[in-house]
């Protein structure tokens, strides 16, 4: 029971944090154009400063917790006795 709840949690962990990294990817990509241009009312290095980090933290936690999940799924006694330093057998 214990290792379908933990299947169950990774996989909305990693739909969550894919969400959150498409997020990023699409303000960035949005304001990539904004850049150059100039004025007052210029918001795309504002709108950067938010994107990026949720773009490369949200692809980066997507892809632990896909990871895990992969790991979870194949072998539920290899997930439970091994630590991220210790290499699996």
């Amino acid at each position: 029971m214990g290792r379908w709840i933990a299947l169950f949690l990774l996989c909305l962990l990693s739909l969550g944090f894919g969400a959150a990294s498409l997020c990023g990817a699409a303000f960035t990509l949005m304001a990539l154009p904004d850049v150059t241009r100039g004025g007052a009312e210029n918001y795309a290095g504002a709108a950067l400063v938010i994107a990026v980090p949720s773009l490369l933290i949200g692809g980066g936690l997507c892809w632990l917790a896909v990871r895990l999940l992969l790991k979870v799924w194949r072998n539920p006694a290899s997930a439970a006795t091994t630590t991220p330093d210790e290499p699996s057998p």
